[in-house]
């Protein structure tokens, strides 16, 4: 019977012993994690466009204009870049003068839209192209690489607008720093200039190219300047 009791008692102190052996230590809470963006949740950064090179404009202009036009050389600054028609991409806008031999090619099936942009547009006066005419060609841009790339070929050829101390206006400075006066809606950048001795700006609204003289502005009026989609252009109708 002794033996029985210490036997049992020894069964007893082995399940103790090893029960407290097995237990498991308090957990202890650790810091957090700090957050790393994975390169999925961080915007890619957008490089600016980078400044135009002549080659390239000349490039942009032979490929719209099959060798018709030559950049104007009696303009200092004679090409410009911006968002002229708001779609985020980046236009150029180019000084040209017509090659005289090509003025009757460049009448008869234009693959570009030739406006006047301080005239209305009339459909049944088609406007044509002169041998003395001083003419800004605004090629829009298109796909990833805007108006350097092979398809940027919609443009629009304007008649009357090239003055002196052309520059880029951005849109929203143009509207705060006017406020006060009526202005038209320009859908992108402008283009500012002293035409004939009065400052004013070139603007897109409504699928065509305006002008605007803060001394004789009245409002805008409705046009029926032709549209076409971003890539190749559309005939006018």
């Amino acid at each position: 019977m002794i033996r029985y009791f210490a036997l049992l008692s020894f069964v007893l102190t082995t399940v103790l012993v090893t029960g407290c052996s097995g237990s498991k230590p308090a957990a202890v809470e650790q810091a957090p994690v700090a957050y790393q963006a994975s390169p999925q949740s961080t915007p890619p950064k957008i490089a600016p466009p980078a400044a135009p090179k002549l080659s390239e404009v000349e490039e942009a202009v032979n490929r719209v204009f099959k060798g018709a036009v030559v950049i104007h050389p009696d303009y200092k600054s004679n090409f410009l870049t911006g968002d002229f028609n708001g779609d985020t991409s980046q236009d150029l806008a180019v000084v040209l003068k017509p090659v005289p031999d090509k003025i009757a090619e460049m009448n008869e099936q234009p693959l570009w839209l030739l406006r006047d942009p301080r005239t209305p547009y009339n459909p049944r006066a088609p406007l044509h192209v002169e041998k003395n005419d001083v003419l800004l060609a605004v090629i829009h841009g298109y796909g990833a690489n805007d108006w350097r790339d092979p398809q940027a070929t919609q443009t629009f050829l304007l008649k009357n607008v090239v003055g002196s101390d052309m520059r880029v206006q951005n849109g929203k400075e143009f509207v705060k720093n006017s406020s006060g006066r009526k202005l038209p809606r320009p859908q992108g950048d402008l283009i500012g200039e002293t035409l004939k001795g009065s400052e004013g700006y070139l603007y897109y609204n409504a699928a065509t190219y305006s002008w605007y003289d803060p001394k004789t502005f009245t409002g805008e009026t409705e046009t029926a300047g032709a549209f076409h989609g971003r890539g190749g252009a559309r005939r006018p109708q």
